[in-house]
């Protein structure tokens, strides 16, 4: 299965990335290709990336991880949790333009470290982890559980290859004629463009329209329905919200409420009192499986 993997990005190289007034470019002389413009002119006009001058794009110029990060962020939609006071990281200056960026991304478990290099430019692995960790932080997406061959997957990372798995299946990325994804290359800023442009509109269309999953679910609860066999779903069950990484949560019982309806009752699990944990909001997930045919709705157990 091959695919053609040219995909885009953004922002000012300059640290107004994302910020400042974006000349009213919708004229980039040097992007000649009218489906990238177009995907350019999408991105821009929601304020997630921006010229390098009013009639400039530089499509081919690579981006840094800290442009990445902001980029992604902007894209999903992610937020900082409520009342939540975490610092960014040392690496990052207290009035850099991406600290928040970062610092959300940290908070979502994002792939960033103290150690991200953030002035330097990103890898197309890098930023798929990225993007893929960041939509999945929007929502629950089932996907079809199967293998796409990729050329020279062995030059991966093994973190990455589930996040350039993913983005192949959902056609929000693909591979040249060899079957390549090119995993060590920098990303261009076009290239990171068009990722993020198809990355948008897969969650525009599936975030609100995903098979098997609870619209009623109790706030901090999120289910994602994963393609076993035809007959078996994997349900996936987050809580967030937790009060430190000591919670866990765990299946208490499965009430087959209907022929088609099922309820999974869940329970939180205390830290261990002997040990000390880290005030972070945290969440955990836990897998149930469930015949395909039943819609899961997800409780407390009482």
């Amino acid at each position: 299965m091959k695919k053609t993997m040219k995909i885009v990005t953004t922002l000012l190289i300059s640290s107004s990335l994302l910020g400042a007034g974006a000349a009213s470019a919708f004229a980039f002389t040097d992007i000649e290709d009218s489906g990238q413009l177009a995907i350019v002119k999408a991105l821009q006009s929601k304020g997630i990336i921006q010229g390098i001058t009013a009639d400039k794009f530089a499509p081919k110029k690579t981006i840094t991880a800290a442009q990445a990060i902001q980029m992604v962020i902007k894209a999903t939609g992610l937020e900082a949790y409520p009342n939540y006071s975490g610092k960014s990281f040392s690496s990052v200056p207290d009035r850099a333009w991406y600290a928040d960026a970062v610092k959300i991304a940290a908070m979502h478990g994002l792939p960033v470290s103290n150690e991200t290099k953030w002035n330097e430019p990103v890898t197309r692995e890098d930023f798929a982890n990225l993007l893929y960790s960041a939509i999945s932080e929007t929502g629950n997406y089932p996907v079809v559980l199967m293998h796409i061959n990729v050329a020279d997957e062995d030059q991966m990372k093994k973190e990455s290859i589930g996040a350039v798995q993913f983005l192949l299946l959902t056609d929000i990325t693909d591979l040249d004629k060899d079957g390549k994804f090119h995993p060590k290359e920098n990303l261009t800023r076009i290239e990171a463009a068009k990722m993020t442009h198809a990355a948008m509109k897969f969650i525009a269309e599936h975030k609100h329209n995903t098979p098997g999953q609870d619209d009623t679910a109790e706030e901090g609860i999120s289910t994602k329905v994963v393609k076993v066999t035809d007959e078996v779903n994997k349900v996936v069950i987050t809580k967030d919200g937790l009060p430190n990484p000591g919670y866990s949560i765990a299946v208490d019982s499965i009430d087959f409420v209907t022929d088609s309806e099922a309820v999974v009752y869940y329970k939180v699990i205390g830290p261990d009192p002997g040990k000390m944990y880290p005030q972070v909001i945290s969440k955990s997930s836990v897998d149930v499986f469930v015949p395909s045919k039943f819609t899961v709705k997800v409780r407390a157990a009482k």
